[in-house]
Formats: C-alpha cells, structure tokens, sequence
C-alpha cells in the first residue's frame, strides 16, 4: 500500500540540503573534484591549488602563458562550470 504523500529519497535528501543551505557548498566541492573533466586534462594539470570563496574560483596557475589562455576564456569557462553543476556557483576566476 502506498501512503498518498510519500516522496522519494532523493528529493528528501535535496531539500534537507537545501534548507540547511549546504547545496551550494556540494555544488562547490563537485565542481573542484570534476576540474579536470570539465576544462580537460592538459589544462589541470597546469593548475593547482583550487578553491572557492564566495562565489569566486580562485586558481593558481604553473606558467603564465596558461594564465593569459584562461584570461581570454574567463566567461566561457565560468560559463562551462556553472552548467556543470547546475547552479551559478562561480560568478568570478580569480587567475594567481
């Protein structure tokens, strides 16, 4: 017998993250654990030191050709890594 009110798991889980505003932090941690897929793999491995405050990627960068490359790209990338997780987590990449 099935209660009229039931709700799956998933959408409890996601609201209980929500609620306690911890969807955003997720998204966050997602998105550093996935750099590599998203922006490919001759790029990661020329960044390191990866992380978000406010809303803001802060990367560090191995040379400074790669520096200028990311640069020009900025909105693209922002672009890329908002849609890969699927909320506006990154409103800014900070180049260092």
């Amino acid at each position: 017998m099935r209660r009229r009110n039931s709700e799956t798991l998933d959408k409890v889980l996601q609201q209980i993250l929500k609620d306690n505003h911890l969807d955003g932090k997720l998204s966050e941690v997602r998105l550093i654990n996935n750099w590599s897929s998203i922006v490919g793999p001759q790029l990661a491995a020329q960044t390191e030191r990866l992380y978000i405050r406010n809303h803001i990627l802060y990367l560090h960068v191995k040379s400074a050709i790669v520096r200028n490359e990311l640069m020009l790209m900025r909105a693209s990338l922002i672009k890329k890594l908002n849609e890969s997780v699927g909320i506006e987590a990154i409103r800014n990449i900070v180049l260092r």
